[in-house]
């Protein structure tokens, strides 16, 4: 297991490549939807559904393809800082979590435990109540467990100082 060094910034960014091959994923089910909402043979209310589905599915992966960007976890011991970056052909957004507003790190999922793909994530628990999730969607070890809880294991070493 890797131990956190307190001189060194821990730079993680998601991927563009995934996010653009979710996107384009997407485009390809949508299109499928709605093809398939013309058969003849479904009901009015069933081809509806299934029009109106494809073309949500169709509008957020154009979406995702055309607003682009990648998101850039930095954490710095140094500087005792959470820095989350979002960059896209629109701009920059950035955050700034300092750790003293952190009271704890856990391993948050989303997805069907019964069968479903699962995806893992870090979330920040701030000391205000409120929660901040990190490596969110395209990063590498979405959905590996182990990798995630080593990003929180890591993740309070630099908290703790280690």
């Amino acid at each position: 297991m890797h131990t956190a060094s307190t001189s060194s910034v821990w730079i993680t960014e998601s991927s563009q490549g995934m996010q653009a091959a979710y996107g384009v994923v997407g485009a390809i089910v949508g299109g499928a939807f709605i093809f398939g909402s013309r058969i003849q043979s479904l009901e009015q209310t069933t081809s509806t559904a299934a029009l109106f589905l494809g073309l949500l599915i169709l509008v957020i992966s154009l979406a995702t393809l055309i607003i682009g960007g990648k998101q850039i976890i930095s954490v710095d011991p140094r500087r005792r800082l959470v820095e989350i970056q979002t960059v896209s052909r629109f701009g920059t957004k950035r955050r700034l979590i300092a750790f003293s507003q952190i009271s704890d790190v856990s391993l948050g999922e989303l997805g069907d435990k019964e069968g479903g793909s699962i995806s893992y994530h870090v979330v920040l628990n701030l000391k205000d109540g409120k929660e901040v999730a990190l490596f969110v969607g395209a990063f590498e070890g979405t959905y590996d467990q182990q990798m995630m809880e080593a990003r929180c294991h890591r993740l309070n070493e630099y908290l703790l100082g280690r």
